[in-house]
């Protein structure tokens, strides 16, 4: 009976990311609810840094304080997203490995910290007292993989999405003098959850 159980047909998944990006690591998670053969829709949250590249501790503060050079703010995204995901080749593919496509619209709460400004450095836990929140709206598109049973239980899966999401000029300055006009970018994500 328990073999028949898990066998049974997942209509449901939620879980946890593990997200990496050209800004750094992030974590998030997600749920999905299937609505038919090949076709689900999810909402996904996360949490992301957003940052210049090479952004690196290369000059000292005060004698003793490692900073990066010309980093004005810290800045972090909370990307909130609705979408669709299609699983493709279902007829031809064992159903233990799942290939998918997936569009949505993302909410971006964008939160701004102060690092170094006015002469003053701010530490990490400090700076949430003076930071400054923005939003914007957006778009993702994604491709990845689910690997497993189709039934209830454990999942796991891979995920490329590329989100766009246009802040406008002036933009959020990481790094003084190159501020940040879109803080969409290209994310990897390693996903872990359960299917009911």
């Amino acid at each position: 009976m328990e073999e028949i159980a898990s066998n049974a047909l997942a209509n449901n998944a939620a879980g946890l990311d593990l997200l990496f990006s050209g800004s750094g690591w992030g974590i998030g998670g997600f749920y999905h609810h299937r609505l038919a053969e090949d076709v689900s829709v999810f909402g996904h949250v996360a949490i992301s840094p957003r940052r210049n590249a090479d952004e690196i501790e290369n000059v000292w503060y005060n004698g003793y304080i490692p900073v990066v050079a010309n980093k004005v703010n810290r800045l972090f995204m909370f990307p909130i997203t609705a979408g669709v995901q299609y699983r493709l080749f279902s007829q031809t593919l064992q159903e233990t490995f799942r290939p998918f496509i997936s569009a949505g619209i993302t909410g971006t709460p964008i939160l701004q910290t102060p690092y170094l400004q006015d002469g003053r450095f701010y530490e990490f836990f400090e700076s949430f007292g003076y930071g400054t929140w923005h939003f914007r709206m957006g778009g993702v598109v994604g491709v990845g993989a689910v690997f497993g049973s189709l039934g209830k239980g454990s999942l796991i899966g891979v995920n490329v999405r590329y989100y766009t999401i246009p802040y406008g000029e002036p933009g959020l300055e990481s790094l003084a003098g190159l501020p940040i006009t879109n803080f969409g970018g290209v994310f990897l994500s390693l996903s872990v959850g359960s299917a009911w």
